[in-house]
């Protein structure tokens, strides 16, 4: 079965994890504006000199499908694009301030020539991957939480603060039409408790996969995670995947396994954890797994055989209190945790 098998110790936390399409490197954006890699050639992960240039939270990455590039993003609002696997990388191209402030989610075209930003400011950009130049831009009017291109590559969908989704044409930059999370968002007291977190496309456009947590109170965030299935052409809602209780918050990052089922992490309250393997039309995960804290990303090796799972030091409290021997706080840092998988899961 599934089995951990070590764990990549760092010093600082890092927001995402991704394996480079040919699974020789992977890639973590870190808190500290750097983005981290190692050379995964063999067992024995290397760890190499990391890409720098961001001034903020590198908050989102992605690869290039079919050329040596990496997209990342940041919390200051830059985005970068890297020859990723060169000694010492200078950016093919660089933009710092591609929005004003956060940028949430980027996402790449499925013959990799476009990719989308979605941000803070309430906007979706295309841009063209190989000299950076903006094509068109989405003005979806509230906070962009999560983007997705459709595999066409001429529609694409942006998730709001509201959890409401909005597909759009990439030739005019109109909404085509809107679709209702909304049970992915809660209101109280004037607080905003936004679920949705990843936007995605799966069998072939057909389904639009929805996932974060359905909220259930404000102050401390206390959600549900769940995953939301949409039928594409009638935008109805096809299946609902739940994923623990209210302290178990949200769904951070999900992929597919070539089985057909999920792999989640999902992040709750401090110290509440979890790595899910769940089937569509079953009512709990198959496999579960709750040793680790705040859970915030996976990258699954293209050989299907190995996963890593980004979390949090078991002795966060999220709020600081933890101080070493002479009083000072302790900083909070990421170990990036290895699976190996079976063959087949029955």
């Amino acid at each position: 079965g599934t089995r951990g098998v070590g764990a990549l110790e760092l010093d600082r936390q890092v927001y995402g994890v991704r394996f480079s399409p040919c699974g020789k490197f992977l890639v973590a954006g870190g808190y500290d504006a750097l983005v981290r890699r190692w050379n995964w050639a063999d067992a024995d992960p290397k760890e190499l000199s990391p890409l720098k240039g961001h001034r903020g939270w590198v908050t989102a990455l992605a690869f290039a499908p079919n050329e040596p590039h990496l997209f990342t993003a940041d919390s200051w609002g830059g985005l970068s694009a890297w020859p990723f696997k060169e000694d010492t990388p200078k950016p093919h191209w660089q933009h710092e301030q591609a929005h004003d402030g956060w940028v949430r989610s980027v996402a790449v075209s499925a013959d990799g020539s476009k990719l989308l930003t979605g941000g803070k400011d309430g906007h979706a950009r295309l841009w063209d991957t190989k000299d950076g130049k903006q094509i068109v831009e989405l003005k979806h009017g509230e906070d962009v939480f999560a983007v997705a291109i459709h595999p066409d590559g001429q529609s694409a969908v942006t998730g709001d603060l509201f959890g409401k989704i909005k597909q759009w044409d990439l030739t005019t930059g109109k909404t085509t039409r809107e679709i209702d999370a909304s049970q992915l968002h809660f209101y109280q007291r004037d607080q905003d408790v936004a679920g949705i977190r990843v936007l995605e496309f799966h069998d072939e456009g057909q389904t639009l996969l929805v996932a974060g947590s359905e909220p259930t109170s404000t102050g401390r965030g206390l959600g549900i995670p769940t995953i939301r299935l949409f039928d594409w052409k009638t935008a109805k809602p096809k299946e609902t995947l739940h994923q623990g209780e209210s302290d178990d918050g949200f769904v951070f990052d999900l992929t597919r396994h070539p089985q057909g089922f999920f792999m989640t992490v999902t992040s709750g309250q401090p110290g509440r954890g979890q790595f899910a393997f769940h089937r569509l039309g079953e009512e709990k995960p198959f496999w579960l797994y709750k040793k680790m804290s705040n859970c915030h990303s996976l990258a699954l090796h293209p050989n299907g055989k190995l996963v890593v799972v980004s979390a949090t030091n078991r002795s966060s409290q999220g709020n600081g209190a933890v101080r070493d021997k002479e009083g000072k706080y302790l900083g909070n840092y990421s170990p990036l945790h290895i699976f190996e998988l079976p063959e087949s899961f029955t």
